[in-house]
C-alpha cells in the first residue's frame, strides 16, 4: 500500500513534464505558422510594390514611345503639307497667269507645268496678239501683276514666241535644214541612240534626230567642256517626254556654256506659223518645251 502511494506522485509529476512539453511544442508551432504566415504576408507586399513600379515604369514607357512617334508623325504630315502647298500654289499662280494670258493672247502656246522653286513666284510679261507674240517666264521673289512694267528690264529664263508668215513654206525657211552626220564619228548617247559627234571654230558638237526633230548639243573646246553628259540628260528626258510635233522638221540647240542669254531653243512650224521657245538653262528649256501645247 505504501508503494502505491509512492508510486502516484511520481507517475502524476511525469505526466504533467509530458504536458508541459506538448503545449510548448504546440505554442512553438503556432509562432512558427505565425512568422511564415508574416514573411509571406511580407513577400507578397514586395511584390505588389515591384509589379507597381514595373507596370508604372512600362507605363511611362510606352507613354513615352508613343509620344515619339506622334511627334514624327506630325512633323512629316507637315512637311508633306507644307509641300503640297507649295506646288497647289504654284499651280494656282500658273492657272490665273494663264487665264490673264489667254484674255489677251487666244490659244497661245501653254505648259501645262512651269517648275518655281518654293520661295519664288512665277511672273509673266506678254507682248502681241494671237498671231504674233512673245510671253516670258520670270520668276522672283515678289508676285507681281500680269504686265508688270519692271518685267520689262528684267533677263526672263525663258520665252515662248510666235511669228506668223505668209505661207507653210516661208515659215519652215526660218527652220535649219537636218543637217547630214554621213562619215561623221558616232558616239553612243543611250536608249540606243548614237550622235554624230564633229568640231569647227572651237567649239564640239553631238547630233542626233528625235522623231521629226534634230537635236544639237554645243559646247566650248576652249574651255574643255564635253557635250555628251547634257547629250545623255537629253535622250533620257525624251525617252519619256515628247515634244510637240511639227508639221515636217524641227530643231533642238542646246549650249553647255551659260552665257546667261537664251540661247537653248526649240524651233518649229504649225501651218504658217513660226514657234520657238527659249531658254537660259538648257534642261529646263526642254522639260517647258515638252509640257507645251
Amino acid at each position: 500500500m505504501k508503494k502505491t502511494l509512492l508510486v502516484l506522485p511520481v507517475l502524476l509529476l511525469i505526466f504533467a513534464a509530458g504536458c508541459g512539453q506538448s503545449n510548448q511544442r504546440s505554442t512553438s508551432q503556432k509562432e512558427s505558422v505565425k512568422t511564415s504566415q508574416t514573411s509571406h504576408k511580407a513577400k507578397k507586399a514586395s511584390a505588389k510594390k515591384s509589379n507597381g513600379k514595373t507596370s508604372a515604369s512600362q507605363s511611362s514607357a510606352q507613354s513615352s514611345s508613343q509620344n515619339a512617334a506622334s511627334t514624327t508623325s506630325q512633323t512629316g504630315q507637315k512637311a508633306a503639307t507644307a509641300a503640297s502647298s507649295g506646288t497647289t500654289s504654284n499651280d494656282q499662280r500658273l492657272a490665273t497667269l494663264k487665264q490673264a494670258v489667254f484674255n489677251q493672247i487666244p490659244n497661245a502656246k501653254w505648259p501645262a507645268s512651269y517648275p518655281v522653286a518654293n520661295s519664288q513666284h512665277l511672273n509673266i510679261f506678254a507682248t502681241g496678239d494671237q498671231a504674233n507674240y512673245s510671253i516670258f517666264f520670270s520668276p522672283g521673289q515678289s508676285a507681281l501683276p500680269y504686265n508688270d512694267p519692271t518685267l520689262q528690264n528684267i533677263n526672263a529664263e525663258l520665252a515662248i514666241q510666235k511669228k506668223t508668215y505668209a505661207s507653210a513654206a516661208d515659215a519652215q525657211a526660218q527652220v535649219a535644214p537636218a543637217r547630214s552626220t554621213q562619215g561623221l564619228r558616232q558616239v553612243a548617247i543611250g536608249d540606243g541612240i548614237y550622235a554624230a559627234s564633229q568640231g569647227a571654230a572651237g567649239s564640239s558638237y553631238l547630233t542626233w534626230n528625235e522623231g521629226r526633230w534634230t537635236v544639237t548639243v554645243k559646247a566650248s573646246a576652249v574651255n574643255g567642256e564635253d557635250p555628251l553628259p547634257l547629250a545623255k540628260q537629253a535622250v533620257a528626258w525624251f525617252a519619256k517626254n515628247a515634244l510637240p510635233v511639227p508639221d515636217t522638221h524641227g530643231t533642238v540647240d542646246l549650249a553647255v556654256t551659260d552665257a546667261n542669254t537664251r540661247q537653248n531653243q526649240i524651233t518649229w512650224t504649225e501651218g504658217n506659223a513660226l514657234y520657238m521657245i527659249s531658254g537660259l538653262e538648257p534642261m529646263h528649256t526642254i522639260q517647258v518645251g515638252t509640257a507645251t501645247r
